[in-house]
Parts: structure tokens; C-alpha cells; sequence
């Protein structure tokens, strides 16, 4: 694996690569657009510090 700013070279030769960022790969589309989502829901302390809540998850609509 190599890191994000090391891919330039790659695609200027015409490489095909597919970049996995730090939270992972989820899944995509036809169109290769994310189709869904995760988020975490943080809720705040007295000392308003953040404080994990839940997961959300969501899908995108298809067309």
C-alpha cells in the first residue's frame, strides 16, 4: 500500500489504482459514487467534551 500524494506519478503514466483512505473503501455505485454512508453521533459531557453516541447509517438514493 502506498500513500495518497505517492498516486501522482501513477495516474500521469496512465496507471489504474484504486485509493483506499483511512476510514476504508465502502461500496459504490455504477457511476462509482459512494452508496452509502456511516457516521458517529457524539453527544457533549458537562465538561463539553465529546461523548460517543451511536452509528447512523445511511444509503444514497438510486436513480
Amino acid at each position: 500500500m502506498i500513500a495518497f500524494d505517492q498516486t501522482k506519478p501513477l495516474l500521469k503514466d496512465g496507471k489504474d489504482i484504486q485509493y483506499q483512505g483511512q476510514t476504508g473503501i465502502g461500496p459504490f455505485n455504477k457511476n462509482n459514487d459512494p452508496s452509502s454512508a456511516n457516521i458517529g453521533v457524539y453527544t457533549f459531557d458537562k465538561d463539553n467534551k465529546p461523548v460517543f453516541d451511536h452509528t447512523q447509517s445511511g444509503d444514497v438514493p438510486t436513480d
